[in-house]
């Protein structure tokens, strides 16, 4: 094996040694999972580029494998050692007496690239790269050595986790292979399985799932994924036994498709994912031509991907690990939120919290809330409950069960304060009781905190204690996200062509209508006398518009007239336009205008959107996105939570139709965008008119794929 390294220096050097491994030929690739299989749990582990200096990795990985209790082979690869602190050292794989499943190199990055073509010789099936300097640096040969890693693994068959990471670990196995600093410490093994595109903060979410008193089960550094990516770990981490959460630490994905297939099948295995994105930006979408490239934006479209594969999303680190611990305890509790505080304030600042973190909070049914109002001696009752109304315990200590028995009620929480025994012991059992009958989560939030062995009185009677109520939230949060919207089926439907360029109006309007998208009556004219007679036909009033190649937004321009009202005036328009071609449409009356289109989301892939609409569209920036494929009733749940579907479903609206006919509009767009597929970048129609007619298309753009 040419394998050499002495205080993290690569060398390569011919080896006298010739046996099986030397010979070994460059496989065909390693199946993925195998190659984790191997990762998380190899027989022998080498470090090549093996130090005795304490700072460099080459001693800080080999050391931290042994410290955290590996029991198989650990081994150093160097020219000039014979050991690192009792570890043997050896001058390539081919002198270690026994084979080597992974290795960790602690080499510069232009070593990297032949030491991972070596170590596929030697028959390793995965390798972690650790070292900086390739895509992510600002190193004009970075981006080739990560483009050159890649190529050994097409070809030589090995599997790459990184590079630019800090290493994996295995808590059951156990083994660690990194240098973080939890790397180095022996984590409580447990179900929470975290893959990350950050490794740095390691430390921060195994130091905080201990505060939880949660144990960890897998961790692996994605780094730059320049050939395995997180979808692979997490895939690996629905058929690892001991991963009951899932938990994403995710800067982009690469494949959306394929991560809600994925979330499918966690759901099916009955394990549940967590997802923290970070680093959403909005500058590319800030280019796009299409309005529905703009408004989707990188966040909305995430959240709308997580939404429909079921998986429980956070915004902050701490949050991200609340919310493993309890999923991790309490498993997936789809519904809403039921609570109750010691105090009025502490009833308004949860529902506060919970308005503006998009907490639902239960509705009570009619039969709960009077036999909860029946204990009252003042003031109202509501969800979150003012414990004081009832004038103590004596009073109510049936409230808590009746609260967490109503069918709406999947949670419950409950704000209270540190109390002596004789006061706080009535509430104590009146919350394990309503805890142990109903059989839902109660979990308790303390701002102010509480002495040690008060919060061992609430442990006793499995009720969790927490101080801080917007993390705690944010868990709760996550407990009661809903199931996964199912894969609608796609059309099998061979997809018209689409030119290389962006369709003009009349021909975006002329394909969204062979999808039955209901559009607008519209005549392409090339002439005013043309204009004049399809203006006759359609009958008065209509619309002018001028007809221009790469043109999107046609109003910017002037080109739009409405309210034409007789042939005079409509070959004079024409004239005006200075096009060549111009469209007449009917002119159709509505109440309010609303605007559908679909773009293709980095990583996500196609997403729908809809909103109010109209020249304002992008100011007003309120609309529902959805990743694709969407259900009928999974969109129409969504639409309900903009301003557009309150809208539509408002007593004052006077068309109840158009909100039924508005989604029929999306449920054909979303047909014509998944035919048309990898073929489209993006489809607006802005506006669609809503009112007594249903919802009508009068203007639409449709951009094919670069």
């Amino acid at each position: 094996m040419d394998m050499a390294a002495d205080d993290g220096q690569y060398a390569r050097r011919e080896s006298p040694h010739k046996d099986a491994r030397s010979a070994h030929r460059m496989p065909a690739q390693i199946a993925t999972q195998d190659a984790l299989h191997a990762l998380f749990h190899p027989r022998a582990v080498a470090v090549i580029g093996a130090s005795d200096d304490t700072t460099k990795h080459g001693f800080i990985v080999l050391t931290n494998i042994r410290d955290t209790g590996f029991q198989g082979g650990i081994y150093g690869i160097s020219r000039r050692l014979k050991d690192v602190d009792g570890i043997p050292c050896f001058p390539d794989l081919v002198s270690i007496p026994e084979q080597i499943d992974t290795a960790f190199l602690a080499i510069p990055a232009e070593a990297a690239v032949q030491a991972v073509r070596d170590c596929a010789r030697a028959g390793l099936k995965a390798v972690i790269v650790g070292s900086a300097g390739y895509a992510e640096s600002l190193d004009a040969g970075g981006e080739e050595r990560q483009r050159q890693l890649q190529q050994v693994a097409e070809d030589a068959g090995i599997r790459i986790v990184g590079p630019n990471c800090n290493g994996m670990y295995n808590a059951h196995h156990p083994v660690s292979v990194g240098f973080n600093t939890s790397h180095a410490k022996r984590q409580t093994p447990g179900g929470i399985s975290i893959f990350s595109h950050s490794g740095a903060l390691f430390d921060a979410m195994a130091g905080r799932l201990k505060m939880l008193g949660a144990g960890l089960s897998l961790f692996a550094s994605a780094g730059n994924e320049a050939d395995m990516s997180v979808l692979d770990y997490m895939e690996y981490g629905i058929g690892h036994a001991q991963t009951r959460v899932i938990v994403l630490l995710i800067d982009s994905l690469d494949d959306g498709p394929r991560f809600r297939r994925l979330a499918l099948a966690a759901h099916a295995a009955g394990k549940h994912v967590v997802a923290l994105k970070i680093g959403g930006s909005e500058a590319g979408a800030a280019a796009a031509v299409a309005h529905s490239s703009r408004m989707a934006g990188d966040d909305a479209s995430y959240r709308a991907l997580f939404a429909a594969s079921g998986v429980a999303t956070v915004n902050t680190l701490e949050g991200l690990m609340t919310a493993a611990a309890l999923l991790d305890k309490y498993g997936s509790c789809p519904g809403k939120l039921g609570s109750l505080s010691t105090s009025g304030a502490g009833a308004s600042l949860i529902a506060d919290r919970c308005e503006a973190l998009g907490v639902p909070l239960a509705t009570l049914t009619p039969e709960t809330f009077s036999a909860i109002d029946s204990h009252k001696m003042f003031s109202r009752i509501g969800n979150p409950l003012d414990m004081g109304i009832f004038g103590g315990m004596r009073r109510s200590a049936e409230v808590p069960a009746l609260l967490m028995s109503d069918p709406g009620v999947s949670v419950c929480l409950a704000l209270v304060h540190s109390m002596n025994p004789w006061q706080g012991d009535p509430y104590r059992a009146a919350m394990a009781d309503a805890r142990k009958h109903s059989g839902k989560p109660l979990l308790v939030v303390t701002p102010g905190g509480m002495p040690e062995a008060e919060v061992q009185t609430y442990r006793d009677r499995g009720i969790d204690v927490f101080t801080d109520t917007d993390i705690l939230l944010e868990g709760i949060g996550a407990l009661m996200t809903p199931p996964p919207e199912p894969m609608a089926e796609t059309s099998n439907a061979p997809a018209p062509a689409l030119p290389g360029r962006q369709l003009t109006e009349p021909e975006s309007l002329r394909l969204l209508a062979s999808f039955g998208v209901p559009v607008v009556q519209t005549v392409e004219c090339g002439s005013a006398a043309d204009a004049v007679a399809a203006a006759d036909r359609i009958g008065y009033p209509v619309v002018l518009k001028g007809v221009s190649d790469g043109v999107a937004h046609k109003s910017d321009l002037g080109l739009v007239h409405v309210g034409l009202r007789d042939a005079e005036t409509v070959a004079r328009t024409y004239e005006a336009t200075g096009c060549r071609s111009v469209v007449v449409q009917a002119m159709v009356s509505g109440d309010l205008e609303a605007i559908a289109g679909v773009t293709r989301a980095d990583g996500v892939g196609l997403v729908l959107i809809a909103g109010i609409g109209g020249i304002f569209a992008e100011a007003l920036h309120d609309v529902a996105t959805f990743a694709l494929p969407a259900g009928r009733g999974f969109i129409e749940a969504g639409l309900m939570q903009s301003n557009l579907g309150r809208v539509l479903r408002s007593p004052r609206w006077k068309h109840p139709g158009s909100f039924a006919a508005f989604v029929d509009l999306l449920m054909r767009l979303q047909d014509a965008a998944l035919t048309l597929g990898d073929a489209l970048q993006a489809i607006d129609i802005n506006p669609v008119i809503l009112g007594e007619s249903g919802a009508i298309a009068v203007d639409a753009l449709v951009i094919p794929a670069p």
